[in-house]
């Protein structure tokens, strides 16, 4: 009885590890035709055609998809459909018996997935995806919606290529949803923009001269001077508005009165509530300043 249990239990873990298999649908073909002549299956299910007649008879698909080998009476043939559409097939040895396998494809889907999903102004993203039948000369719709606007804008109707594939190159001005349409449906990713905040090296004169660009001006808006922690976080030091050509020139003296003794990095940052709509937080590249 001991032996029994442990063998009864790793029968069963067996039968449930077992991977579901396909349906498979039976056709006899008789000397009158077909039996059922017409089936409906589902994508990726077999039809199993038998051979119940005393004469031989062959299955070919009309469009050459399929067929079997000369069907001996008795003998079958069975064919798995990996897509879906409607066969249609004949005997090739009496060709006037006909039938018809219908199969019930996956419902079409169309991914889409961006290079980059956060993008500095001016930067340059791909769009891809996937149609789900995998062929080539698909036609998929790309459109654009960007923030605050309510209709969306067609931006390129591509062709797919080899596997149903498709890409497009294409430069945000902010921040966008971008959809692919393919077949009644969609996928959507979305691309948001930081504006490009230059703070370039001090100057000989002894000034830095910093500047924030992206789709409009910025002109009278605030950013922060901010410098990075022994505890490795940003801090603001100081808050700071630019002027008409979205800049301002600081003074290194001015950046030392502000910061203790030590070596510092410090950068310009710019949070999107001091931004006009459609832009994310942005910051600049860092500077090393040393207050002896």
């Amino acid at each position: 009885m001991r032996r029994f249990i442990p063998i009864a239990v790793a029968g069963m873990a067996l039968v449930l590890a077992a991977p579901a298999s396909t349906a498979t649908s039976t056709v006899q073909i008789k000397s009158t035709g077909f039996v059922p002549a017409t089936v409906t299956i589902n994508q990726d299910d077999s039809v199993t055609w038998t051979n119940t007649d005393t004469k031989d008879h062959q299955v070919v698909a009309n469009g050459g998809s399929f067929a079997s080998p000369i069907l001996k009476p008795g003998k079958t043939y069975a064919h798995a459909f990996r897509g879906g559409g409607t066969f249609r097939y004949h005997d090739g040895l009496h060709p006037s018996l006909k039938g018809t396998v219908t199969v019930r494809g996956a419902p079409p889907a169309v991914t889409l997935a961006v290079s980059a999903p956060v993008v500095k102004f001016g930067t340059q993203v791909t769009l891809s995806g996937v149609v789900s039948n995998k062929r080539t000369g698909e036609t998929v719709t790309l459109t654009a919606l960007p923030f605050g606007q309510t209709t969306k804008q067609v931006v390129a109707t591509l062709q797919t290529t080899s596997g149903g594939a498709f890409s497009f190159s294409l430069t945000p001005q902010l921040n966008t949803t971008y959809q692919a349409q393919w077949k009644g449906t969609e996928s959507s990713v979305v691309v948001q923009v930081q504006p490009v905040i230059k703070l370039p090296f001090v100057a000989k004169s002894g000034y830095f001269h910093f500047y924030v660009t992206a789709g409009e001006s910025f002109a009278g808006k605030f950013v922060y001077l901010q410098r990075f922690t022994l505890a490795r976080t940003w801090i603001n030091v100081r808050r700071l508005q630019l002027g008409q050509q979205s800049g301002r020139i600081m003074g290194m003296k001015f950046v030392r009165s502000v910061i203790p003794r030590g070596r510092w990095s410090i950068r310009i940052y710019m949070p999107a509530t001091e931004m006009p709509p459609g832009y994310i937080d942005g910051w600049s590249g860092t500077q090393p300043v040393v207050k002896r």
